[in-house]
């Protein structure tokens, strides 16, 4: 009884830290995307309709990249590539051709993060 006990406390005691961990990883990223999206807004334009899709989109990108990451038995580099592509896909349905043009350059800094000349 003593030993089930002590197995079950062991086991408590090492899958606890892991959902708080989960928990502080996903507040950051959440952070980190609003913040992110929040400038993409402001720099492109689009709608808050629009910017609350490509928060979703982010966030779950950031969190299977997460994921692949701490994979041990994952081809990590494919993995990531195949959730890059699918996240493009996704940005590209909810985009206008113009907007993800942008939104892609500032991305991958191909252009400089200016706000839009407004006559």
């Amino acid at each position: 009884m003593k030993r089930n006990t002590l197995l079950i406390t062991m086991i408590l005691a090492f899958i606890t830290p892991s959902f708080s961990q989960t928990s502080i990883t996903e507040k950051v990223f959440q952070e980190s995307v609003e913040n992110k999206v929040e400038e993409m807004q402001q720099l492109i334009g689009f709608d808050d309709q629009t910017a609350q899709l490509i928060s979703e989109i982010e966030l779950n990108f950031l969190l299977e990249v997460n994921k692949a990451e701490r994979c041990h038995w994952c081809r990590k580099q494919k993995r990531i590539e195949n959730l890059k592509t699918t996240r493009d896909e996704h940005l590209q349905k909810i985009l206008p051709r113009d907007q993800y043009i942008k939104y892609d350059a500032i991305e991958n800094e191909r252009i400089k993060k200016q706000p839009l000349w407004t006559k």
